[in-house]
């Protein structure tokens, strides 16, 4: 886009961490008003109902300009503070003849700048968006921090448009001052973690084996030279965030610049399959402090696919217009948002990527890097296509490997996804008339264009352009199939690892070794070492805490993949909360085995991974909280390690014995008769008729359990806990069951008094005991 952002004295504040991230801006595309062209839309933009305000608010003030004739003119004068400015007019369908200059005084050094041309724009929303545009306006020009304007505007025929004048936008500021500067990290993002904590795969997980023909417009033709392969898409791995894996929320978080290969120009694509590339990492629109109240998100539409991926420079109009500094980018794209939308009327900015002269990639158009979200910036060719703009003017200045590398991920990526290859050519049919086509001309382009390729434009300058075939070439050049294959060195839950203080991370990869210069190894996105492109794995030291491992491939055309993980790192042993318990359960009692719940009780200052009881019996336990298990009456020694998922383990040893007290160690009180029998415990038991016939046991310990025969005619025991009754218990079973305990009761260690007393039930008033069970 031919859009005058000529770069002036910027406020430099904190400076991008080094690595120098891949890093693509998206400015909002501005327009003439045009007819649109038809959409096809496959759903819309769901209005966030309570945005979040930006962290930096812009703010847009206006200045007059009195028309006389095809003339106008603004005096000198003392104005608000901003970083960028525009003219805009009422009818966004006219626009003046003529030439349009400014001039602009700097607050660093209170001088006024020569005359600067403003350009008319060369690009266009789409649609309803289209449908919906407010003034007319120039192509924004960045001027730095200013605080004075004057314009003139010498224009050729009758007259000008109504409503002139000048748009002054100032950006605001991350470190508190005003006008520029890249910002700090705000108390909400992320604090320094390497971004891609768990990189997606090449292609998103759902997309179809075949990829997806958008439906032409009416009257419109989309002939492809190659056929799509039909492959299946790989599996994502799992990302230990919610959040996109491949953003970055602050630009103070570090994202290492992938090392371009000199002599990549040379290469060239001897193929059209598409190329499983991931999508590289990008700075978010919060990282900018994109507004999100001031869009229109339910007029900005999502094609069915991305056909052509259109390459664009910002034009900042000259050979200074490369001079910015990168670090002013985020105050430039919040400028150029509020421009587009408060200013000319648009939805949001027009395109979907910027690439600035540090091969930093943006987040631009909102809707997501990997929709194919339509862009508003190539006349009659937005719905299905992507753009992506280089910040800058490339009519002079010499594209670089950075950027380059980072145009050729993306396109490969975007284009990969729905089985294109950049480097196949595409006929494509104007939906729309510019400056170049009229509605239905039709152009073969190459799936990774210019966009002079489509209309009347400079843009995106003769040595980018000249630099496409190059960008094509490494596009070929992509790290694929990268993907987490083991974590060793501990253990695995709910998205994480858990180590001692070291992990292994082993991975797969698509490419042949000689491909792959090196691997990076990320810890918290600082570089922690690197391994040989040969290497499958590598050995991370883990410090306390949770941490972002990321694994980054770098090919040797210098584009990236990368897949991360949470770890966390842990030396600290787990605890118990309390003593480990042993409680006795309901069920069938012998004098071999007593069914019995134990409580471990353990707790870890991180995750817990479970229990090792060796004693009295064996079993290897998750994180449970109880067990269900049986042991030998006489039974007192529980020995348990409790484990954490790092491998840290403590251990615990109680006693705790499990004792019968048989009916005959009781009190008796009324008429007991003896029975015998195999079936009973320890072969007898007491059975009682009348009503008030009661057994008394006496014992010292801290959990107790009755044991009876039910039967058909058994009738029903109250039951007395220490003199006081609890509960009354209903014997009769369909049925014989023996040696059942049908209560348990917890009591608090020491001597206490169980007691069971007949009802003498009408009809069934036979009650059998077989004894007392009690933990000491």
């Amino acid at each position: 886009m031919q859009r005058r952002l000529t770069i002036g004295i910027g406020t430099a504040v904190a400076v991008l961490a080094a690595g120098g991230g891949i890093a693509a801006l998206t400015w909002p595309s501005t327009s003439e008003a045009e007819a649109a062209e038809p959409v096809a839309v496959t759903g819309t933009l769901a209005a966030e109902p309570n945005p979040e305000p930006p962290r930096v608010k812009t703010a847009l003030n206006t200045v007059g300009l009195t028309a006389n004739g095809a003339k106008a003119d603004l005096a000198q004068q003392r104005t608000k503070r901003f970083s960028l400015l525009g003219v805009t007019w009422n009818d966004g369908g006219a626009a003046p003849d003529g030439t349009i200059e400014v001039r602009t005084r700097s607050v660093a050094t209170g001088k006024w700048s020569d005359w600067r041309k403003l350009a008319m724009r060369d690009d266009a929303p789409s649609g309803v968006e289209a449908d919906d545009l407010g003034r007319g306006a120039t192509a924004p020009l960045w001027v730095g921090p200013s605080d004075g304007v004057a314009a003139r505007i010498a224009g050729r025929g009758a007259g000008l448009p109504a409503g002139l004048r000048v748009d002054l936008i100032d950006p605001g500021s991350e470190s508190g001052g005003r006008g520029g500067g890249e910002p700090a990290p705000s108390a909400s993002a992320s604090p320094s973690v390497e971004p891609t904590t768990a990189e997606p795969s090449a292609e998103p997980t759902g997309e179809p084996t075949e990829p997806v023909a958008e439906e032409p417009a009416p009257g419109e033709t989309t002939t492809s030279t190659e056929a799509p392969a039909a492959t299946g898409e790989p599996t994502a791995e799992p990302s230990p965030s919610a959040d996109d894996a491949t953003k970055v929320d602050s630009l103070d978080e570090q994202v290492v610049t992938p090392t371009a290969d000199a002599g990549i120009a040379a290469v060239t694509a001897v193929t059209t399959a598409p190329i499983k590339a991931q999508f590289p990492t990008y700075y978010s629109r919060k990282a900018w402090s994109a507004d999100e109240t001031i869009t229109k998100p339910t007029e900005i539409s999502v094609a069915n696919q991305v056909q052509t991926v259109w390459v664009h420079h910002t034009y900042h109009a000259g050979d200074s217009s490369n001079d910015y500094e990168c670090a002013d980018a985020p105050a430039i794209i919040r400028a150029i948002q509020a421009y587009d939308i408060k200013s000319d009327g648009f939805s949001d900015i027009g395109y979907n990527y910027l690439v600035d002269k540090c091969g930093r990639l943006y987040e631009g158009r909102t809707g997501g890097v990997e929709n194919a979200v339509v862009p508003a910036a190539v006349r009659g060719f937005n719905t299905g296509y992507a753009s992506i703009a280089v910040l800058g003017d490339y009519r002079y200045a010499e594209s670089t490997d950075a950027i380059e590398t980072t145009i050729a991920q993306v396109a490969a990526a975007r284009l990969g996804k729905y089985g294109y290859n950049p480097a196949s050519t595409v006929t494509l049919t104007a939906g729309s008339a510019n400056g170049k086509l009229a509605a239905g001309d039709k152009i073969t382009v190459a799936r990774l264009a210019g966009h002079s390729d489509a209309d009347a434009t400079l843009c995106p300058g003769g040595n980018l352009y000249d630099a496409l075939a190059d960008m094509r070439a490494k596009a070929q050049l992509m790290v694929t199939g990268l993907a987490l294959k083991s974590v060793t060195g501990g253990g695995y839950s709910a998205g994480a690892w858990y180590v001692k203080n070291a992990a292994t991370v082993s991975w797969t990869v698509g490419n042949d070794s000689a491909e792959i210069a090196q691997f990076d190894v990320l810890v918290d996105g600082a570089v922690a070492s690197t391994v040989p492109g040969t290497a499958r794995s590598a050995t991370v030291s883990v410090p306390a805490g949770k941490h972002g491992i990321t694994i980054v491939a770098r090919h040797t055309s210098g584009s990236t993949a990368r897949f991360g993980v949470w770890i966390y790192g842990d030396t600290t042993a787990p605890t118990f909360r309390g003593t480990p318990a042993v409680a006795l359960r309901t069920g069938t009692y012998s004098t071999g085995s007593v069914p019995v719940t134990f409580y471990p009780n353990g707790a870890d200052n991180l995750k817990l991974a479970g229990y090792t009881v060796s004693r009295p019996v064996s079993g290897n336990l998750g994180p449970v909280t109880s067990w269900a298990t049986a042991v030998r009456p006489g039974t007192a020694t529980w020995t348990v390690t409790a484990r954490d998922l790092a491998g840290n383990t403590r251990g615990a040893t109680i006693t705790r014995a499990v004792l019968l007290s048989p009916e005959t160690a009781a009190k008796k009180t009324g008429t007991w008769t003896k029975k015998t029998g195999s079936a009973y415990l320890g072969g007898k038991a007491l059975s009682a008729t009348r009503k008030n016939a009661k057994l008394t046991w006496t014992f010292t310990g801290r959990n107790a359990s009755l044991l009876f025969s039910r039967a058909a005619k058994s009738g029903k025991v109250a039951v007395y806990v220490d003199g006081k009754k609890v509960t009354t218990i209903d014997l009769k079973s369909s049925k014989s069951l023996y040696r059942q305990a049908v209560w348990t009761r917890n009591l608090a260690y020491g001597k206490h008094t169980v007691a069971i007393v007949v009802q003498g039930t009408s009809g069934r008033p036979t009650v059998v005991s077989d004894g007392l069970a009690y933990v000491r």
